[in-house]
């Protein structure tokens, strides 16, 4: 085995179970550039306390992103949950398939497939 796949495999074990943010699905899995999608999964606040409904007592650092490779494309967000994000999909991502995933307070999720449609 190659160390640069030893590397990639130290790596993705690191990330699981770090107690950073999981992503379970994206919905819809498919959409256009300014569409509205809904990441949900478990996480979201990282650190920070969650209310009663749902919310983050105060919001964390957080981010959802499009692509693994450059260029990443970071979408605007219209709200924050602990476990639901609703992003737009950015205009400046490409089409085809990509890779969603979250971040909170410097912590990645796993990623989730999304086709961005033309």
């Amino acid at each position: 085995m190659s160390l640069q796949r030893l590397g990639l495999i130290a790596t993705l074990a690191a990330c699981a179970g770090d107690g950073g943010p999981t992503v379970d699905a994206i919905a819809p899995a498919r959409g256009a550039r300014g569409a509205r999608v809904i990441v949900s999964g478990d996480g979201f606040c990282g650190d920070h306390a969650v209310t009663a409904a749902g919310a983050c007592a105060s919001l964390p650092s957080g981010a959802v992103d499009f692509g693994l490779e450059f260029p990443i494309v970071r979408a605007p967000l219209e709200a924050w949950q602990a476990g639901a994000i609703t992003a737009v999909v950015p205009d400046q991502v490409a089409t085809g398939t990509t890779t969603v995933y979250v971040t909170v307070d410097g912590r990645t999720s796993n990623g989730v497939a999304f086709e961005v449609l033309p």
